[in-house]
């Protein structure tokens, strides 16, 4: 995902944001001035610094992860000087390093929180991005977001990969599970198509664009939970070594 992409991502879903680079001032002295921009962010929620809070949580875009934070206003030298607002930045320290870009955004719950420069972590699949963004919403703005989209989108063009695949291989690893799933301790039996045949998937453990090979000892029968799983599931690796482990036992 490009900065583009994430600037463009986050004011469709949250309207506001403001962006500050980190200064040398802000990690000498453990406390992050915020702008303009980011100020507001914290009073549309009704967050004063004059009223000093050291419980403010803030979450990372992308992830589960969630910083505490303290905002305060402080006294500065000179007459007539106003105070300068402050987030003390104990539970930041570590995320932030000078020059770094600093995101702030909200829903009408939370703050949020994400440093450009950890961009390249991202997926380079902007739908899952999207989705990671949309799940950390609260219900309420993403339903608001939802119910006032393009109702008929126009139609994108977009070019991928495809495999030609071994029909015979197929067919032979559906019977050789007698059309059930192939992952340890999952009972899955297919379902009857409108054709009488039971549904199940092939899956080559080894990804044909990773150098798999349409062979098999590189395919199973999956059901589509299974299917979904060795993609996206945390524990993905651990299954498909349960799938390799599977495959060794059969030779």
């Amino acid at each position: 995902m490009t900065r583009s992409e994430l600037l463009q991502l986050v004011e469709s879903t949250f309207g506001e944001y403001g962006i500050k680079t980190v200064s040398s001032t802000d990690i000498n002295k453990s406390a992050y001035v915020p702008n303009m921009a980011q100020k507001r962010i914290f009073e549309t929620l009704g967050i004063d610094p004059l009223d000093r809070r050291d419980d403010i949580e803030i979450k990372e875009l992308f992830t589960n992860r969630v910083f505490t934070m303290s905002y305060y206003a402080t006294l500065r030298e000179g007459s007539g000087r106003s105070p300068e607002q402050r987030m003390g930045l104990t539970d930041l320290i570590s995320y932030l390093s000078i020059g770094d870009e600093i995101l702030f955004t909200k829903d009408n719950e939370n703050i949020f929180i994400y440093n450009l420069s950890y961009l390249s972590d991202l997926s380079e699949n902007n739908d899952r991005n999207e989705e990671r963004v949309y799940s950390q919403v609260s219900i309420e703005l993403l339903k608001d977001r939802a119910s006032n989209i393009d109702t008929r989108p126009e139609k994108e063009e977009r070019t991928v990969n495809v495999y030609p695949r071994n029909n015979s291989l197929r067919t032979y690893i559906k019977k050789r599970s007698s059309y059930s799933c192939e992952m340890p301790n999952c009972n899955y039996v297919g379902f009857e198509k409108s054709d009488g045949e039971k549904y199940v998937e092939v899956h080559h453990v080894q990804s044909l664009s990773e150098g798999g090979e349409d062979r098999i000892e590189n395919a199973v029968s999956l059901c589509p939970t299974c299917h979904r799983k060795i993609h996206f599931a945390d524990n993905k690796e651990e299954l498909k070594v349960s799938l390799l482990e599977y495959l060794e036992g059969l030779e």
